[in-house]
């Protein structure tokens, strides 16, 4: 039975000495409680507190920690099966795989080019999270592994299947934490000997589940403390289906062996495929995917998709409610207004700044409701529009009383004509992508 917070708190040093992050004991303990926290954060935990809560209060997943310094990743320590249930806590990270058939000047140009792999999406910055770099083949791979960790700016994972090369490479940039990926029942000695020597993280691969226990298990008491599970290869169906049962098992049953956050490596011909895959994966539910592609376009869908699954359910993704310049707009720039939906916001704001005309954006509260959805739901009104735009002294920005106002909301044109100081209400696209013909069209 899980320990409440008072329990846990009882076998804790209660010094309040902060030095767990947290201001007190009691915030300590109830963040364990929550399975949020793991009593081996508290420095001062006796040996008769550790065994007295260890186990029953460890976090059914475990938290890892990949990389050192300002290059960090952390995965795991989740909590739910699904999302609505609270939410996941640690968003996916997507790895590049680098091979190790390329060039050395190929191989840089390829870190730099994951280094610069940055889109901005509804006001956030998705990035490639890893540089994963194929040892086996390789020339030199301590000198490969002193490459990437020099060059790259996000945390390594060094893949192979040779000890001697996962050794050189690993010893050479283990300040960097990299990942070990991955040992099998033909290495699992070698690599967790070196990870356990090392205190690096390791992956861990069984051809089913009952392998993959066994391999976890035995990473596990031959010292390994932060351990990966892989998946990769065999049909995608019992691929999500293992994946499933793992985090179901950890989550649910408490069942130690599968207590780990888990990854994948796509192995698809069709890089459309590997996309989609990488996309899927993300989802159902790893912790690192890796793919091989480097194009934006490989990238993009992977990461949309894991900022969509990673936000939380529970709290209305918004935008601050106020008048929005976009470029350096003038007293004869445009005026446009939309809800505070995130998505609906940052695409307007795109699709405006796409047009190249600076324009006034007036935010409406619809309490985290898109455009449609506020108006089914009685969250929009032309008189909370009118309202919205006079709290923001928008007239006071403009010589001209014209408003662009959303397509889908053309009902709302007469009611703001006679309401309000707007005198020529404009009805404008149905979608953000029609703005900027829209814009260049009817505004000079």
């Amino acid at each position: 039975m899980a320990l409440t917070g008072m329990q846990i708190y009882k076998n804790l040093p209660k010094t309040n000495c902060k030095d767990c992050g947290l201001p007190t004991c009691m915030a300590f303990a109830m963040q364990v409680a929550a399975k949020q926290r793991s009593v081996t954060d508290c420095p001062h935990l006796s040996s008769e507190g550790n065994s007295a809560l260890s186990e029953a209060s460890a976090p059914p997943m475990k938290l890892v920690r990949i990389g050192a310094g300002d290059k960090i990743f952390e995965l795991g320590q989740e909590t739910v099966m699904f999302r609505h249930e609270e939410k996941f806590h640690r968003a996916t990270g997507l790895g590049v795989v680098l091979p190790s058939s390329l060039s050395d000047a190929d191989f840089a140009s390829k870190i730099d080019k994951i280094n610069k792999a940055s889109f901005v999406r509804v006001g956030a910055t998705l990035k490639v999270a890893f540089a994963a770099v194929e040892l086996d083949g390789a020339a030199d791979p301590a000198a490969r592994a002193k490459t990437a960790a020099e060059k790259s700016s996000v945390p390594i994972i060094l893949m192979g299947k040779n000890p001697d090369s996962m050794k050189k490479a690993a010893d050479a940039i283990k300040a960097a934490r990299p990942l070990i990926y991955y040992a099998d029942k033909s290495n699992l000695d070698a690599f967790a000997a070196m990870a356990a020597e090392m205190k690096l993280p390791l992956a861990v691969h069984g051809e089913n589940l009952e392998e993959l226990e066994t391999m976890s298990q035995q990473a596990k008491d031959k010292g390994v403390e932060d351990i990966i599970l892989a998946f990769k290869g065999g049909k995608h169906a019992d691929t999500i289906r293992n994946l499933t049962i793992a985090r179901r098992a950890a989550l649910k049953k408490q069942f130690r062996p599968f207590g780990f956050p888990s990854m994948m490596e796509c192995e698809e011909q069709n890089p459309e495929m590997e996309t989609i895959m990488g996309a899927v994966y993300a989802a159902k539910y790893c912790g690192i995917v890796l793919i091989r592609g480097m194009e934006p376009w490989e990238l993009l869908p992977i990461m949309t998709t894991v900022q969509d699954v990673y936000t939380d359910p529970q709290v209305p993704n918004t935008v601050e409610v106020k008048l929005y310049e976009i470029g350096s707009p003038t007293e004869n720039s445009p005026v446009l207004f939309t809800t505070n939906f995130s998505l609906t916001y940052f695409s307007v704001e795109g699709e405006v700044e796409r047009s190249k005309v600076p324009a006034f954006i007036c935010v409406v509260d619809t309490e985290g409701l898109g455009v449609l959805n506020a108006y089914a739901g009685d969250k929009i009104s032309a008189e909370k529009v009118v309202k919205a735009l006079a709290a923001q002294k928008v007239a006071e920005r403009v010589k001209h009383r014209k408003l662009i106002i959303p397509g889908l909301l053309p009902i709302f044109r007469a009611e703001i004509e006679d309401t309000s100081e707007w005198k020529e209400v404009i009805i404008g696209p149905e979608n953000a992508r029609e703005i900027p013909a829209f814009l260049v069209k009817n505004w000079s």
